[in-house]
């Protein structure tokens, strides 16, 4: 039934929206009984189009306040997804220019990676329970590729990780927020995150986190898919699996909009 309400919660007002999730989070049922948090996404799967560029992904649940004893508890969630490796480059100065000289290969990097809260992370749960379950930017587990692993002690690792961050950032791939979860009633939320069009298709994944005196003690989860549809599947689907064919046909292309540009230059 939780689903059903996750089906229409965008087309709700925040009030029809929280008695809908009154309804089902606490009308007795065994899955909303037996957990302090249920929550899930508005919608679950979005389609890449010609004209995309990029999706809010509105997030909401209800917490079991009754099994809280009245005390006070935050929310955190996390978005992240889809994993991939990323090479990240040192450049130095040589002869007088600036070349590529040291590389480091990530493994499982999250091309997307957001966390919403209630109040500042540090704030909420000390740096020990962050790191567990992975709550901020700064404890977010970027593993490096085997091969690399002994790696020569020039090559700081430190370096390459602040490198990766501060690019993801800055095309907003990475996000922390705080006082970014509202609240509707006792126990209902609802937040949202923005999906830039750099983030790619793929699945996605929403973990929500009920925290209690700096510790975690509930939690839910909700996957969200991002599908290529029309045209743009069909490319990404013969670059994958006829990269020639692809390449043909970008040569193609590249040549065919060069001539017809060449010749409207010369009759105007």
């Amino acid at each position: 039934m939780f689903s059903r309400v996750a089906a229409i919660a965008r087309k709700l007002t925040p009030a029809v929206l929280a008695s809908a999730l009154a309804l089902v989070a606490f009308s007795g049922g065994a899955s909303a009984s037996a957990n302090i948090i249920e929550a899930g996404a508005a919608q679950n799967q979005f389609y890449i189009e010609p004209s995309y560029d990029g999706t809010s992904i509105v997030l909401f649940g209800a917490v079991d306040r009754d099994r809280l004893k009245g005390e006070p508890f935050d929310i955190a969630v996390t978005l992240r997804g889809p994993v991939q490796p990323v090479v990240v480059w040192k450049k130095d100065r040589r002869a007088g220019l600036w070349v590529n000289s040291q590389r480091l290969i990530f493994d499982g990097v999250p091309n997307y990676f957001a966390v919403l809260s209630t109040r500042p992370l540090d704030d909420i749960a000390p740096l020990a329970e962050r790191d567990r379950y992975e709550l901020g930017i700064d404890v977010l587990s970027l593993p490096i590729r085997d091969e690399q692993k002994n790696a020569p002690s020039k090559l700081d690792r430190s370096e390459f990780e602040a490198a990766l961050v501060r690019q993801k950032k800055a095309a907003r791939l990475f996000v922390e927020e705080a006082r970014v979860i509202d609240f509707f009633g006792v126990s209902l939320f609802r937040t949202k995150t923005f999906l830039p069009a750099a983030a790619g298709p793929g699945l996605y994944v929403a973990h929500f986190y009920v925290l209690q005196g700096g510790k975690v003690i509930g939690d839910a989860t909700a996957r969200i898919r991002l599908r290529k549809i029309g045209i743009e599947a069909r490319l990404s689907s013969t670059a994958s699996e006829h990269p020639w064919l692809y390449g043909v046909i970008a040569v193609a292309l590249a040549a065919f909009v060069g001539g017809a540009t060449s010749f409207l230059t010369r009759r105007t």
